[in-house]
């Protein structure tokens, strides 16, 4: 059964980092959503992006795409993207399309921000 894509933004000052929390399905309904909010935050210059995988139900080929529009849009506008809390049918995806490499990826939401403090990555 599929679950509603949720999108949770967090700014957090303090590392100059913004959380992306995604819960549910990332597929060809919902995959322009994420990639959307991530345009939209690097246009507004918040372009050092952690998001919170650790919840993603679902992720087909669209879901990657935006994934990697992400990366490509922080790093035009000279940030980065982080994935946290990589598991389940996203880490199998990411590791049988060979992209895991393509993304820092930590255990969790703090270990990325713990990265991200005093460095730019």
């Amino acid at each position: 059964m599929s679950r509603e894509l949720s999108i949770g933004v967090d700014h957090h000052e303090h590392t100059g980092c913004t959380v992306i929390t995604v819960t549910g399905d990332i597929d060809r309904n919902s995959s322009g959503l994420l990639r959307a909010t991530i345009e939209r935050l690097v246009s507004d210059r918040h372009t050092r992006i952690v998001i919170d995988a650790e919840d993603i139900s679902f992720c087909d080929s669209t879901g990657l795409r935006a994934l990697l529009s992400g990366i490509r849009v922080t790093s035009e506008a000279g940030g980065w993207l982080r994935l946290a809390g990589v598991s389940g049918v996203l880490e199998r995806l990411l590791r049988m399309t060979d992209l895991y490499g393509w993304f820092p990826v930590d255990a969790d939401v703090i270990a990325s921000l713990g990265h991200a403090r005093g460095r730019s990555l």
